[in-house]
């Protein structure tokens, strides 16, 4: 992508460039012998793994192979919807509540809310 080319819009690929990138994903897929199935695995242990700390649009995750530079990538695209905070706080021993807390751990979360 050039430097102004965000500026000026996108160029859309013309139908060759979309066939051709198809091409290479299913070579990637067929060269090293990875089944859709695998796939599937693959992104739903991503998805599982990326959720714990993002909300992520599960409808629009996308996990595809490629080759380039000789290598073979795995390449996912994972909207992300929002940045889940997150982190458990240990009380001192004092602290009265801290008898109440199953495992002495209180976890807490913090939905961050962006202002429209």
């Amino acid at each position: 992508m050039g430097v102004f080319e965000f500026m000026l819009g996108r160029k859309k690929p013309s139908p060759g460039e979309v066939a051709r990138e198809r091409l290479k994903v299913v070579l990637a897929h067929d060269r090293i012998k990875v089944n859709p199935e695998l796939l599937e695995l693959i992104k739903m242990d991503l998805l599982k793994a990326i959720s714990q700390r993002m909300e992520v649009d599960e409808q629009r995750v996308q996990v595809n192979m490629t080759r380039e530079g000789g290598l073979d990538k795995i390449l996912a695209d994972m909207p992300v919807k929002r940045q889940k905070i997150a982190f458990e706080w240990d009380p001192p021993a004092y602290t009265p509540a801290a008898n109440a807390l199953k495992g002495n751990k209180l976890h807490v979360e913090v939905e961050r809310m962006d202002e429209e």
